[in-house]
């Protein structure tokens, strides 16, 4: 119905990437009129969008109305976008404002962790790969690791790998990775001065061509001595999706729905287009048997660990233990150019800003703005909110600081290695 409308408010309301503000209010309008047509939980969020707005336009137009010999301070603009955006529900939600000749930046983030466990994860995830290594009666042969690197424009994940020992005689799997930037591991070795320790960690667990799955021969996971694996993806701050078939994906034996997205499909807030399946694709090389898999995460998982997560507890042979997870999974392009234009939602404003800071903004007497928020909504297959609320464990084991800090123990992987234990015995049993 939007050739009912003049041309110039279908343009204003299609593309809020365009707007280019000269005042405190036409930056809040922006932002404000971003947000009412393209965020994607209206259907379920209990902010009341429009009392905001009431709420906050005349203490941006007071900022506008300031003498200059009383300016407004980095507090007081903090203290505004933070009121604005107070209490939504996209954990994945991060907005960026700032000011003529970028004298300061209020930046916001709404999701919230009402969890205890907010502990470092980089001294967490040491102290666990500490704990598993030695306990030399459990890891078999050499712990293989590789620790997370940044170079600029990719990253390589953290990955660990060990074979743990059964009673039995058999093995269990253990593979662990920090983001879902695996693919940067084969497409970028060749300019990592230590690539073939990089790529160790995957070869064991996946096998020589682990980009493509898990091979027949070569890799522990599908080796007949492994009767178990454990994905460990605590504190694994998520990704590209494009990991999750090959790394994910070739978990199972076939294609497996996660879940249920829909997107706006229009400029009201209540216009949706149907649900349709979220389904990963299985690879070519996959595991060839229904040995049990346990999915190791916790709160400080997000966003593709949470979508992988999902994909491993649906599967009939996978289990997750740990604590839920954030709760951000809301799938998004960060392109502002690629989303809101097409898509009704999305982020929406200065990619640019986005990209190099405030710093590119320090001359111009402009107001930039950027908000980076989910394109889609998602549930799982019971048509169950996932945003905000986290992944839910078949086993609750809840992070311990005391076991883990003080007596160190890990009882979260205890749990996944018993339950295993169990499992295996009476699959050999029977």
């Amino acid at each position: 119905m939007s050739s009912c409308r003049k041309e110039s408010e279908v343009s204003e309301m299609v593309n809020p990437n365009s707007r280019t503000c000269k005042t405190y209010t036409q930056q809040f309008e922006a932002v404000w009129n971003g947000m009412s047509q393209g965020y994607v939980f209206w259907g379920r969020d209990t902010v009341d969008w429009d009392a905001r707005y009431e709420q906050f336009k005349p203490v941006f137009e007071e900022f506008d109305a300031r003498p200059s010999n009383k300016p407004v301070s980095e507090a007081e603009y903090n203290a505004a976008y933070q009121g604005l955006f107070e209490g939504l529900l996209d954990h994945h939600l991060y907005g960026m404002f700032t000011v003529p000749r970028a004298q300061y930046e209020a930046i916001v983030r709404p999701g919230k962790n009402d969890y205890e466990h907010n502990m470092d994860p980089y001294s967490e995830r040491r102290e666990e790969l500490r704990v598993l290594q030695q306990r030399l009666d459990y890891v078999q042969g050499s712990f293989c690791s590789y620790d997370p690197e940044d170079y600029g424009v990719f990253s390589i994940p953290g990955m660990y790998f060990a074979l743990i020992k059964l009673k039995t005689g058999k093995n269990i799997a253990y593979f662990r990775f920090t983001n879902f930037y695996l693919s940067n591991v084969h497409e970028y070795y060749s300019v990592i001065s230590s690539g073939e320790s990089v790529q160790e960690p995957l070869r064991k667990f996946y096998g020589p061509r682990y980009w493509e799955g898990i091979s027949s021969e070569g890799s522990f996971a599908n080796d007949e001595s492994v009767v178990g694996l454990i994905i460990d993806l605590r504190g694994n701050g998520g990704g590209s999706t494009a990991d999750l078939i090959p790394f994910i994906g070739s978990l199972s034996q076939s294609s497996t729905v996660v879940g249920y997205t829909r997107v706006k499909d229009g400029f009201g807030r209540l216009d949706y287009s149907p649900w349709s399946e979220y389904r990963v694709g299985c690879p070519r090389l996959h595991l060839k048997s229904d040995k049990p898999i346990v999915v190791l995460a916790d709160i400080n998982s997000v966003s593709c660990a949470e979508l992988a997560t999902m994909l491993i507890k649906n599967l009939p042979n996978g289990t997750f233990i740990g604590e839920r997870t954030y709760g951000a999974v809301g799938a998004l392009w960060p392109d502002s150019q690629h989303q809101h234009d097409y898509f009704y939602s999305g982020c929406f404003g200065d990619y640019d800003y986005y990209q190099y800071g405030r710093d590119m903004y320090r001359y111009k007497d402009i107001y930039p703005y950027y908000v980076y928020t989910s394109t889609y909504h998602m549930v799982d297959c019971d048509y169950k909110d996932i945003e905000g609320v986290g992944v839910q464990p078949d086993i609750e084991v809840r992070f311990s600081r005391a076991s883990l800090m003080g007596d160190h123990k890990d009882p979260q992987m205890n749990r996944a290695v018993d339950y295993l234990r169990k499992v295996c015995i009476w699959d050999q049993a029977n």
